[in-house]
């Protein structure tokens, strides 16, 4: 009895530890749910007239006011101790502001509310305060020092350190908003802290001032900065709440949304996602969430699809500023296209900033096709490269036979075939095509090729393949298809009888090279395996055998999938074949090979009588 009680709580016990262990990972996947509910992907001003747009611009000016007065208050405020009483910081005081300049926010969009509060739910609550909080260690994690170690009154003292030193607000106004300018991108440039940008840029300063100095300066910089950010994450999530889609009309947003659409909208680049990134990085964005958003639409080269609502939303001062970076990072980073995606893309912007731009044309060349076509040639010229076992002889052979070179002009495709770049050369890049251009779908398809071009398969550069595709915004799907019709090609050079070629699914072409050994031709291929296990079968789906004849009059059958890694069964002829009688169709068992148990090939109504479709087969037994 004891020991059945003992093996009954044994397993309880191990029954409870399953179902705690299953919870906590409900409770992770759960919190990662509710993380991606914090990512803008709704549109929040749908179903807005255009008068509801045109106050709720004047709300968010009238939020943006409040929000530097207040900044300028407080400011003024830690300058004169007026938040320390009996020798500590009265953190009761704060508090009560912070809940002030909550009702003072919600008054501007809710003006006829008594108690704006008492409005909001609970969920509302939690997510503004997981935002505020996760914002918050965002900007302690910028500043130097280990700031956030320090105590609320240690913080204090620090931050009042940096007013006093500025004096009156007029004069530390110019770097309020510091922290949230460039520490981003100085940590993406840097690769370091934020106190290593900080002392880059005193280093460029140390002919006119001492170090020491400037580097406090800088710290002090940051410590205002951090006073003005605490205010506007505060006033940002409670706009948040009472002004719906606050986040979505802030300027830095907007400026991030066009930025990706203008990348998205043209041949992507090494120079342009780099730039971008670094860009997107150093907005000073009201919530990470946007961040992290806009990241993703940069990696996976889509538009944000959150765009300006209506031009009154913004200023035309902050319209202005938008359209100014847009210019700039036009002329400086975007290349290739055609005057169509011009078009289109400019047509867009003008018509949601209401403001006519001026690009610099003669910096951005729409590139004709004689230039497009070249340089789609040099891109495959250096993909080819990483095919480090071709010889010459080969590496022209397989170059001279790609769609796109063959298009060149003679001289060109000379010169190009003439020297072959040095094994240590750069990674190449895609060439800067319009996605609906009739180029990039042959420039795709001679990639595969060269995909394709080795002894066997490398999964590295297919895998290459596929991700240049999404860059066309062409599916990996795609990519699949223009990789086995390359494998089929050359194919057709290393079998007996290349009309078995057309007839062959995806994916065996591919197998044979991947199992084949030097001076082996295909001689036969055939589908609809199955493993004999005693008296049973067992079906093998997407596997395949393959008869592979060497020249020396070596013969041998090889089976295994086209997605597996392992070879499922083999022989060397004379091959042991068996007739396997069925009502309609007669089987072929194959037995002796490497592994114990036989394998059944499945007789075929479109390949004839027995003897017609094994005749291949049979004729090595």
């Amino acid at each position: 009895l004891e020991e059945t009680r003992a093996e009954v709580a044994a397993a309880l016990q191990q029954r409870a530890d399953d179902l705690q262990q299953r919870e906590q990972q409900l409770s992770s996947r759960f919190a990662r749910f509710h993380e991606f509910l914090e990512y803008p992907v709704n549109d929040l001003h749908t179903g807005l007239t255009a008068d509801n747009l045109e106050q709720l611009g004047v709300q968010d000016r009238a939020v943006r006011q409040l929000l530097e007065q207040e900044a300028e208050r407080v400011y003024e405020k830690i300058r004169n101790n007026g938040y320390v009483a009996d020798g500590r910081v009265h953190l009761e005081s704060i508090r009560d502001e912070a809940l002030q300049l909550i009702r003072r926010v919600a008054q501007i969009y809710r003006p006829d509310s008594e108690n704006p509060l008492l409005e909001v739910s609970l969920e509302q609550l939690a997510r503004a305060a997981s935002r505020i909080w996760l914002h918050l260690l965002v900007l302690l994690e910028q500043l130097p020092l280990n700031v956030q170690t320090y105590s609320l009154g240690t913080l204090y003292t620090w931050v009042r350190r940096a007013v006093i030193g500025y004096g009156v607000y007029q004069k530390a106004s110019p770097w309020l908003k510091y922290a949230s300018r460039g520490l981003y991108a100085g940590r993406l440039l840097a690769t370091a802290s934020p106190l290593s940008l900080g002392a880059m840029w005193a280093a460029s300063e140390l002919g006119r001032r001492g170090a020491a100095k400037l580097v406090d300066s800088t710290i002090d910089r940051q410590a205002v900065g951090l006073l003005q950010q605490l205010i506007t994450v505060i006033g940002v999530e409670a706009a948040g709440i009472y002004g719906t889609g606050f986040r979505q009309r802030d300027p830095a947003w907007i400026l991030g949304t066009e930025l990706i659409e203008l990348i998205a909208a043209f041949p992507p680049t090494g120079d342009s996602l780099r730039f971008g990134l670094q860009k997107v990085t150093s907005l000073p964005l009201l919530s990470e969430y946007d961040r992290i958003y806009l990241y993703r639409c940069l990696a996976n080269h889509r538009s944000a699809g959150l765009q300006l609502a209506q031009p009154s939303l913004l200023s035309r001062e902050q319209r202005e500023v938008i359209a100014g970076e847009l210019e700039k990072f036009f002329g400086s980073h975007i290349h290739g296209g055609s005057e169509q995606t011009l078009a289109t893309w400019r047509t867009g912007v003008e018509e949601r900033l209401s403001l006519r731009l001026k690009l610099q044309q003669a910096t951005v060349v729409v590139a004709d096709r004689t230039a497009l076509l070249l340089a789609a040639a040099q891109s495959l010229v250096g993909f080819l490269q990483l095919q480090p076992d071709l010889t010459d002889e080969q590496w022209r052979q397989t170059l001279s036979g790609l769609q796109i070179v063959r298009q060149l002009a003679d001289d060109q495709r000379g010169r190009l075939l003439e020297m072959r770049p040095a094994a240590d050369a750069a990674i190449p890049e895609p060439p800067p095509l319009d996605p609906a251009a009739d180029l990039v779908d042959l420039y795709l398809q001679d990639l595969a090729c060269c995909a394709a071009a080795g002894a066997e398969p490398a999964e590295e550069l297919e895998q290459l393949a596929i991700e240049a595709a999404g860059w066309f915004r062409r599916s990996p799907a795609d990519m699949h298809g223009w990789l086995d019709q390359a494998w089929k090609i050359r194919l057709r050079w290393e079998c007996s009888d290349p009309r078995q070629v057309d007839v062959l699914e995806a994916g065996v072409a591919r197998l044979f090279f991947r199992y084949r050994q030097s001076g082996e031709k295909l001689v036969f291929c055939y589908g609809g395996l199955q493993q004999v296990a005693g008296d049973s079968l067992q079906p093998l789906p997407g596997a395949w055998l393959l008869g592979l004849a060497h020249g020396s009059g070596r013969r041998r059958v090889v089976a295994a999938t086209v997605d597996g890694s392992a070879i499922l069964w083999q022989a060397e002829a004379p091959l042991r074949i068996s007739r396997i009688s069925g009502v309609f169709l007669d089987d072929a068992r194959l037995s002796g090979g490497a592994a114990a148990a036989g394998l059944q090939i499945s007789g075929s109504l479109r390949g004839g009588r027995y003897s017609t479709w094994f005749g291949p087969l049979l004729a090595w037994q």
